[in-house]
Formats: structure tokens, C-alpha cells, sequence
């Protein structure tokens, strides 16, 4: 592996790396589904071929509320 080489994939890694956390992010903020940032828009991003294959189930909140914050 060429220099070149090894820095586009260290450059691309870095990449997925910080999408897998937006993607964290947006699920410790309740934000899963729908356009970004949810974490289905940053997993949509990892992986393109995933479109139209996940059913991603929120978890309720007891309370009925959709607001992370309260």
C-alpha cells in the first residue's frame, strides 16, 4: 500500500468513525428516525445500501414525552 493509499483510507476511517458518533449523539438525544441529524440519516450516510431496509422502533418515553431534555 502506497503512502497515497494508506492515507485516503486512514482519511476515510475517520469519517465513519465520526458518522458511527453523530449517529450516537442523535440517539442519546432521542433523535432517531427522519432527516438528519438522526441516527437513521447517519447510518443512511455509513451505508447507503441500508436505505429502505431499517425499521428503526424509538423507544418510548414512560411520560409520554418525545423531549430528551425533560
Amino acid at each position: 500500500m502506497t503512502d497515497a493509499e494508506l492515507e485516503a483510507t486512514i482519511t476515510q476511517l475517520q469519517q465513519q468513525v465520526e458518522l458511527m458518533n453523530q449517529a450516537l449523539i442523535a440517539m442519546l438525544e432521542g433523535k432517531w428516525v427522519g432527516a438528519p441529524p438522526s441516527a437513521e440519516a447517519y447510518l443512511y450516510a455509513l451505508n447507503p445500501w441500508l436505505q429502505g431496509t431499517l425499521k428503526l422502533d424509538p423507544p418510548v418515553v414512560p411520560d409520554g414525552s418525545h423531549d430528551p431534555g425533560r
